[in-house]
């Protein structure tokens, strides 16, 4: 044999060992196959990702995040949605549109996850790991976890919110101007003796809003937005582009539980004196608090909800109250009266880091997170909650 030939078997049998060295090692790190990144060029030599490198990613993220497992306990900063790993095929929707966008998945332990990847891969994702020992692990490297549980009763609390206003005489005055036909109105409201005594002989109590009252709180204060004389009515869209149309909408022909016609009372009567720079102030508010069931503010209450609302900043700009808990105390009314979306919102503002009491009230009722396009949006970024959100009230008398 030549020196030639014997240096040509030597490398064969050096590369042959080379190659069986890291086909050991691969077996050796329990990982699964090898993925192509088509998304970025990057080769993902597993379908796993740890602890230390997914909060590593976390920093600049760039994937779409997804909690699978359930029941909840708990979930990672920045997470996109929640959806439960035997829901993937039901929630496409939910996913994203690109089947090569970066998703990465987690549970408790990593089982669930593992089971939702092989879901997902089967819809034709190919961009797809998992956290290697779900949230357990993650704890184990020392980083923390968010719990969601407790958000409904930071803004659904069972006992509600107290308001810095009175129903005072509203009650007695509406009924005897006829802007609330009583008899209608104890058949369309149910009422507890004491929101009957609210309505007959009125009271020096807070307004207290809950899961319970809250259809007995936004039509009372909708009877009151209707008949209050505001620039709202005047020099709004109401009173401008649409006055033609002002008995068409759903906070004024929808209003079936007057003496009469309901328009006959709009903006009729002064139930609280507001001056010149108060009627000013609520304006200029109003043009800021949203509400998810349309794309209009409170400067254009056309329907219940916007009414309402608007009756609420009147009263608080009456009484004195200040701009910032004017917008903290209108968003508590909306949470009640929109408890889904709001509980959507918290989610999201949550999984950015932002608690719900440190959540600025006049940017969550702007049109960017409280108008009807920004509820359809929100819904997709967030996906479906784990909280019970089956009560509120719904855009009629």
């Amino acid at each position: 044999m030549t020196i030639k030939k014997k240096k040509n078997k030597d490398l064969l049998k050096f590369g042959a060992f080379v190659l069986l060295i890291i086909f050991g090692f691969l077996l050796g790190t329990g990982r699964q196959k090898i993925t192509k990144s088509l998304f970025s060029g990057k080769v993902l030599v597993s379908e796993e990702i740890s602890a230390k490198e997914l909060n590593k990613l976390l920093k600049n993220k760039n994937f779409t995040f997804i909690n699978v497992h359930t029941p909840y306990e708990g979930e990672i900063e920045k997470t996109d949605m929640f959806i439960d790993y035997d829901m993937i095929t039901a929630s496409k929707d939910k996913l994203p549109k690109d089947k090569n966008a970066e998703i990465v998945l987690y549970c408790k332990s990593g089982k669930m996850s593992a089971d939702a990847l092989t879901t997902l891969k089967s819809l034709g994702y190919k961009n797809v790991r998992h956290l290697a020992g779900g949230m357990d692990s993650w704890k184990d490297e020392g980083f923390n976890l968010l719990d969601l549980s407790n958000l409904s009763n930071q803004i659904l609390p069972e006992e509600g919110f107290e308001l810095p206003i009175s129903w005072s005489d509203m009650g007695p005055k509406l009924v005897s101007l006829g802007v609330i036909d009583k008899s209608k109105f104890e058949k369309a409201v149910k009422m507890d003796e004491g929101q009957k005594e609210i309505l007959s002989e009125g009271s020096n109590d807070p307004i207290r809003i809950n899961s319970a009252n809250s259809q007995f709180v936004v039509d009372m204060l909708w009877a009151f937005g209707l008949a209050q004389k505001s620039k709202v009515y005047d020099e709004g869209p109401m009173g401008k582009e649409y006055n033609k149309d002002i008995g068409n909408f759903a906070s004024t022909g929808g209003w079936s539980l007057a003496k009469g016609d309901a328009v006959n009372y709009l903006n009729k009567e002064n139930l609280i004196p507001l001056n010149e720079e108060q009627q000013g102030k609520v304006a200029e508010i109003s043009k800021y608090v949203f509400r998810p069931c349309c794309g209009n503010p409170t400067w254009f209450p056309d329907c219940n909800h916007g009414m309402a609302a608007l009756a609420a900043i009147e009263l608080m700009v009456y009484r004195g109250i200040s701009d910032d808990e004017i917008y903290k105390n209108v968003l508590k009314l909306n949470s009640f009266w929109f408890p889904s979306h709001y509980l959507t919102l918290g989610t999201y503002f949550a999984r950015q880091g932002i608690g719900w009491d440190k959540v600025d009230a006049k940017l969550a009722l702007s049109e960017e997170y409280s108008s009807g396009q920004a509820a359809g949006k929100l819904l997709q970024k967030v996906g479906p909650l784990p909280f019970d959100t089956k009560f509120g009230g719904g855009c009629g008398a």
